[in-house]
């Protein structure tokens, strides 16, 4: 069965879309986050949502006091770079998350700046905090692997984890409904922020590695992927 959208997806893809089709150039600023609610005749908070992950995506850039701008310029077909993960399986997005992002935490752990491995650590411990006040803890989640990823200061790596992102986030749509997967999930996002911080990547590693393999089994076991 097909999932239902959630508001801030729709306008993610609006954005995406005027993008794609040259509404709005790389470079140029897009109409401000009122403007879009406005115009789409949707809440401020979901186009803050779908801001916010595009930013993260490298394909918005977000400048305090200035505005939104189009960072990068999507591409005109996107089947060409997207349409494969309409047909993807958790399992396949499992394996290619096991390949990268344990090796991620372990370069992060490494010889990630100080000041990047703090963000992570912060990030973690809000997570864990609104999970266990039963808050949205979505935006947090997802941010903790782009920091990760961010932090390698390597754009080949980031991209590859921009390109499966779609599919990350409907993993954890899908595991965020698994109470038990949510406290789980804070809790390793913990123990992987301080094995970073402690500068211990075969730990580091190993945690990201348990992280992913203990979300698959959950998947399995609800949904029977």
């Amino acid at each position: 069965m097909k999932k239902k959208k959630l508001i801030y997806e729709i306008v993610y893809e609006e954005i995406a879309k005027n993008i794609r089709e040259g509404k709005w150039k790389a470079g140029e600023k897009i109409p401000t986050v009122q403007a879009l609610s406005e115009q789409l005749n949707v809440s401020v908070s979901s186009v803050r949502e779908a801001i916010k992950i595009l930013n993260q995506q490298r394909i918005l850039r977000v400048e305090q006091g200035r505005g939104t701008f189009v960072e990068t310029q999507l591409r005109d077909n996107p089947s060409q770079t997207f349409n494969f993960l309409e047909n993807s399986t958790i399992d396949q997005l499992t394996e290619a998350r096991l390949v990268i992002e344990p090796e991620l935490a372990a370069i992060v752990a490494e010889r990630g700046g100080k000041e990047e491995k703090k963000k992570i650590l912060a990030n973690a411990r809000t997570m864990q905090k609104k999970v266990l006040a039963n808050e949205d803890f979505f935006n947090e989640d997802i941010e903790f692997h782009f920091l990760i990823a961010q932090s390698t200061k390597n754009d080949v790596l980031l991209k590859m984890m921009t390109i499966i992102s779609d599919l990350l986030f409907d993993s954890r749509r899908l595991s965020m409904k698994i109470k038990s997967q949510n406290e789980k999930a804070a809790n390793y996002h913990m123990l992987i922020a301080h094995a970073i911080n402690e500068n211990n990547p075969s730990q580091a590693r190993n945690i990201m590695k348990s992280h992913i393999l203990d979300l698959l089994d959950d998947l399995k076991k609800e949904y029977n992927t």
